[in-house]
């Protein structure tokens, strides 16, 4: 049926207000039940919970950020529809930019690993369903509630245990679970929604893939170091790339370098601070290396970074960085035994972590407050000084004020690099080139060999010894290539940056904190001595540097 132009225009406006609702986290009246957002946006909820007994559901697939018209608008349907049918919205939930079909590997309960669509919203609406509280279920249409025949089969669990049995419904009627002749009807329109969308998927990752073999843009937001086109280098960022890019090849943490790079002035493609995971997903991006790539399996986890064997083409012109490098940053970044999952902020201070106390503990930064008297006052201040303290608990440890003991050893450094040959601070220089690539082609063989190895055990076809021996020996190999990459990287080093230096306090000046640390990290071994109660000794007679 037709709608007057005065309907239209109370619609949209109706429309208008719901996302503007949506996106302030306000409370909205619905069909004269009042309630409210939450500050996500995706929980409409009333204010009084025994009023509304139906739950409604509306979902989106695909949305950029902050657009919520296409979700906004299936809300006013569903009260639209539950107008017509007398039916009382006690809770809508929402899921805005969600696929119903797209499935990743998680963790059930159970301990075991299934292939799932990841949808919370609807997980959370299976479980409400199964309290009291809410008899009917409105929908949008069919597959805007279910794509995948596991979610459907799921709900259908829900609705056939319910009691009294909980009345299913679609604005466009495509939707209804009452009886044997629903259930077969939904079974079979989900069959055939998913066989589509399975179509679609092949058609796409075919032209994704045809894409990437000539070196194109596969579409998306613009990549960072990249115009809008993908293709065409922004040069100011691709300078940023390669020389963190470097840093991280120094050994420099993804969380430092995260700090410099905002203390920088560097913002990210939207323009926004860096995070840690921004930061290591943009420097582990394969387009920095010329690389094109193409992954056809769909279901697989989404931090899962690249390998070879998903490069499928090159980029025109000249890459960021190189493909050795970028292949070395990888297998440097993703290596499980080097992930710590290091929580908190980036060190703050020049030895955190690497300057010792004589119990052989590592120092760490502690404010110490201290409270005075104002000078020519009766008021009192609290002065603020952070100091290296000892890490380990109880008593007998060092406690030191930090800005002498980084000026003292900042001075050392400098000046040992100003008397020093290279060769005392870096060591000779290798007289063959080593062919880096292949080492890494090495180290990644053998990292999947331990993935065969913990497999094999998992299916009881070794003994735990086995296992245990054959991980050690891998491991061993491991640890011999990667010291043979890190001496050929070692001139990435940013201690070569102040070697040979005009002005080793100039050079020592333009390090980032984190490169800065890494030196220290490279040429300081430093002890700080305890000292008796009472006593106090400058903190150059207090250490102990080799």
């Amino acid at each position: 049926m037709a709608h007057s132009p005065d309907q239209a225009d109370e619609k949209t406006a109706r429309i208008q207000q719901i996302r503007q609702a949506m996106l302030t986290g306000a409370a909205m009246t619905i069909d004269g039940i009042p309630g409210s957002w939450n500050p996500a946006g995706d929980t409409w909820t009333t204010d009084d919970p025994a009023s509304g007994d139906a739950l409604a559901l509306a979902r989106i697939s695909d949305a950029e950020d902050g657009d919520v018209d296409g979700v906004a608008r299936q809300v006013q349907d569903l009260c639209d529809h539950a107008a017509r049918t007398q039916a009382r919205i006690g809770m809508i939930l929402v899921e805005n930019d969600t696929s119903a079909f797209k499935r990743r590997r998680i963790e059930l309960p159970n301990g075991e690993h299934q292939l799932r669509t990841v949808r919370p919203q609807f997980r959370r609406a299976l479980k409400l369903l199964t309290e009291p509280r809410f008899r009917r279920f409105l929908t949008v249409h069919l597959d805007r509630t279910v794509r995948d025949p596991r979610d459907l089969e799921d709900l259908i669990d829900v609705i056939e245990t319910s009691r009294p049995r909980i009345v299913v419904d679609s604005v466009t009627g495509s939707l209804r679970l009452a009886s044997d002749s629903d259930i077969t009807a939904a079974r079979i329109l989900c069959a055939v929604a998913n066989q589509s969308s399975r179509d679609t998927a092949r058609r796409v990752s075919r032209k994704k893939r045809q894409l990437a073999e000539e070196g194109h843009f596969q579409g998306g937001r613009r990549p960072y170091g990249f115009e809008p086109d993908g293709e065409t280098i922004r040069k100011s960022e691709a300078d940023v790339i390669a020389r963190y890019h470097a840093v991280a090849l120094s050994g420099v943490a993804v969380r430092e370098i995260t700090r410099d790079m905002n203390a920088a002035g560097h913002r990210n493609a939207n323009g926004e601070l860096w995070t840690g995971q921004s930061a290591r997903t943009m420097l582990l991006r394969p387009r920095n290396a010329g690389l094109s790539v193409h992954r056809p399996v769909q279901d697989l986890p989404q931090s899962r970074y690249y390998t070879p064997d998903d490069v499928v083409g090159r980029l025109p012109g000249d890459p960021i960085v190189a493909e050795d490098d970028y292949w070395a940053l990888v297998a440097k970044w993703t290596d499980p035994d080097r992930r710590t999952n290091v929580r908190g902020t980036a060190p703050v201070l020049l030895g955190s972590g690497t300057f010792r106390c004589h119990c052989g503990s590592v120092l760490r930064a502690s404010p110490w407050h201290q409270t005075r008297k104002v000078p020519g006052s009766t008021e009192k201040e609290t002065v603020v000084r952070k100091t290296y303290r000892c890490s380990a608990p109880g008593k007998g440890h060092v406690t030191v004020p930090a800005a002498e003991l980084d000026a003292l050893v900042e001075a050392l450094i400098i000046e040992r690099i100003q008397i020093s040959k290279p060769a005392d601070i870096i060591g000779e220089e290798a007289a063959d080139s080593v062919d880096v690539a292949a080492l890494n082609a090495e180290v990644a063989k053998h990292r999947e060999r331990l993935i065969d190895i913990a497999a094999d055990r998992d299916n009881d076809l070794i003994t735990r010894a086995q296992m245990l021996e054959m991980t050690a020996r891998r491991r061993s190999k491991i640890q011999v290539l990667e010291a043979q990459i890190s001496a050929a990287n070692a001139d990435r080093h940013p201690v070569h940056r102040l070697i040979n230096a005009p002005d080793v306090q100039a050079a020592w000046d333009e390090l980032d904190f984190g490169e800065q640390r890494a030196v220290v990290r490279r040429l300081v071994n430093l002890t700080v001595r305890r000292v008796g109660s009472g006593s106090r000794l400058p903190i150059r007679e207090r250490i102990e540097i080799t």
